[in-house]
């Protein structure tokens, strides 16, 4: 069964499920989008930072290995190394000197300082520019560097940061690169060169870039910091899970905790090399302007539904607190309360439909009461009725007694007179209930013609036009007597003519009309005019035309009743509508 709620508990869904639940819905979408918006374009412009880093130390890597190159093909550094490695005394110190001027002209723009140039021969024999090695050139011959770089000669291979193996370097790292010349270019014994410079190398780069909040690095394929924009020692390690993320493409972007703090991370890959531009951004400095956006989105939807709010109170205090106080009226009038009344307070529809009610209700009131007054005045017309039936027995006695002494006195019409009257009063008295056929009416009032024809001393001619198929239908009692009696006394008593009466019963659509008229002087025209007038001087039964019309609107309404209007050329007709009955149903 469906289960009614209030209109109160249905405004408070309406509001749940048409404000509330879009509002944010609509707002944690339209910042979930916001700050897709805003990651995608740093992502973007991250990674073209990156990029572009990564350029820069693409074509400084590529300067270096052609200056570093040069220097390991002049042959005229070949033959200074050369001098000095099969020289003494004062020819050594002149090629000495020599290989200085060769190698500051190259290296004279390299950015950061050049620490050491090791050269190494093929004879385990070696010799060191500037600083000299502090490791045993045997363990350096076996790194893998030292091995990779004799597989592929004539080429420079940058090392990144290698642990200090000079003398008088007190940085735990260096920057290397190193080159193994073709045999065709040099000396036969001549094996190896390796350049070191200070690490800072490529720190001008990553500091060229206007990027206060993001931390920028040089990354080696070992996860070695080359080189950084921040103070960090040179050779630490980056996180192990960045190299398995940035190693897997040559550029890319994606979010990592870095210690304990979100960072939007891009990476690009150094053109040639194995090393790549990791930048770190912290996501706090990235969405600080999606936080002022987020607090304002939130702010309006507060005040959104906070007005929402408001308003949906202030509907239900206009609306269904009147239309509950409304239905509490309601109520207490079909408790049968009938002096309840609507105050007619909330909006203008309301007030329309408590002043409907308090209409609605007198109406009610005054119908109820219209209606026991008829019942009272019914209820009078009964009692009229029956106090003109006197006493029944004792009259029905007395009439037959005077029959018998008529009878025995030979005195035919008191007889016959007190024959008819017998009959009519006990067809009367004798039948129970207020109704009765037609066909026994014709008969009572065939038998008071009678009477009034003796009582008058003069006859009547009576025309009856009576339809036979209405014989079995019911009327009311003592309905026609009263009308044909004042037809006689009113209308024929004091005429000088043949008085004539025309009874009609007939058949219409519904409704049984019947019809009295009379050739006499005819009625007054007030009284034609208006039939519930003064009562008539004379009725046989106490029932005069004001109280047969009552009776009949009292029990059947309005649109049936007693109709008076001119017999021309003399007397008086009344048409009698009354209601088509077909079974003695007297309720």
């Amino acid at each position: 069964m469906q289960k009614n709620m209030r209109m109160s508990t249905m405004l408070r869904l309406f509001f749940i499920l048409v404000v509330l639940i879009p509002v944010i819905l609509i707002c944690y979408i339209i910042l979930r989008i916001y700050e897709r918006d805003i990651l995608q374009q740093n992502k973007e412009r991250s990674l073209q930072t990156s990029e572009a880093l990564a350029y820069s130390v693409s074509q400084e890597i590529s300067r270096m290995s052609g200056l570093f190159a040069s220097i390991g093909v002049d042959r005229d550094v070949f033959e200074a190394v050369s001098d000095i490695h099969y020289s003494s005394g004062v020819a050594k110190q002149e090629a000495s000197y020599k290989l200085k001027v060769l190698i500051e002209k190259y290296t004279a723009s390299v950015s950061g300082r050049v620490l050491s140039v090791n050269f190494f021969f093929d004879n385990d024999q070696s010799y060191s520019y500037l600083k000299n090695v502090m490791s045993d050139e045997i363990s350096i011959r076996n790194e893998s560097w030292y091995l990779d770089t004799l597989q592929s000669k004539g080429s420079v291979r940058f090392l990144g940061m290698i642990p200090n193996v000079l003398y008088g370097n007190y940085n735990l790292y260096l920057t290397a690169a190193a080159f193994s010349p073709h045999e065709l270019h040099s000396f036969p014994s001549l094996e190896m060169i390796l350049f070191t410079f200070e690490s800072g190398a490529f720190d001008h780069i990553l500091q060229s870039r206007d990027n206060s909040e993001a931390i920028l690095h040089i990354v080696s394929e070992d996860r070695q910091i080359i080189a950084s924009n921040t103070i960090v020692d040179r050779g630490s390690l980056i996180t192990s899970s960045w190299i398995s993320s940035i190693s897997q493409a040559d550029k890319g972007s994606y979010v990592d905790v870095v210690n304990g703090v979100k960072h939007l991370i891009t990476y690009a890959r150094v053109e040639d090399t194995d090393w790549r531009i990791v930048q770190m951004i912290p996501l706090n400095d990235l969405m600080a302007q999606y936080k002022n956006v987020n607090s304002y989105v939130w702010v309006m939807a507060v005040v959104i539904i906070l007005a929402s709010v408001l308003i949906t109170f202030y509907f239900v205090s206009n609306v269904t607190k009147p239309l509950s106080e409304l239905l509490r009226q309601i109520v207490r009038v079909t408790g049968g309360d009938l002096t309840a009344r609507y105050a007619g307070a909330g909006s203008l529809e309301m007030v329309r439909l408590g002043h409907s009610f308090n209409l609605m209700t007198e109406q009610v009131k005054g119908l109820l009461e219209q209606h026991e007054q008829q019942e009272i005045e019914k209820r009078k017309a009964e009692f009229s009725a029956l106090q003109s039936q006197i006493n029944p027995h004792f009259l029905i006695n007395t009439l037959n007694a005077i029959k018998f002494m008529a009878l025995i006195s030979k005195a035919d019409n008191i007889r016959n007179m007190t024959h008819a009257l017998t009959r009519m009063l006990a067809s009367s008295f004798n039948r129970g209930g207020l109704l009765i056929t037609i066909e026994e009416e014709i008969d009572l009032l065939k038998h008071y013609l009678y009477i009034m024809e003796i009582r008058f001393g003069r006859p009547i001619e009576t025309d009856w036009d009576i339809d036979p198929t209405v014989s079995p239908y019911y009327l009311l009692k003592l309905l026609l007597q009263p009308i044909l009696e004042n037809s006689i006394i009113h209308g024929l008593k004091d005429v000088d003519y043949q008085a004539k009466i025309q009874i009609a019963i007939h058949r219409m659509d519904q409704d049984l009309l019947i019809t009295i008229a009379d050739n006499g002087v005819g009625m007054p025209e007030d009284l034609v005019a208006e039939p519930e007038g003064k009562r008539p001087l004379y009725s046989f039964s106490g029932m005069g035309n004001t109280n047969v019309h009552n009776r009949i609107q009292l029990h059947y309404g309005h649109p049936f009743g007693l109709h008076y209007e001119p017999n021309w050329p003399h007397g008086t007709r009344v048409t009698i509508r009354l209601p088509i009955i077909t079974e003695p149903d007297e309720r």
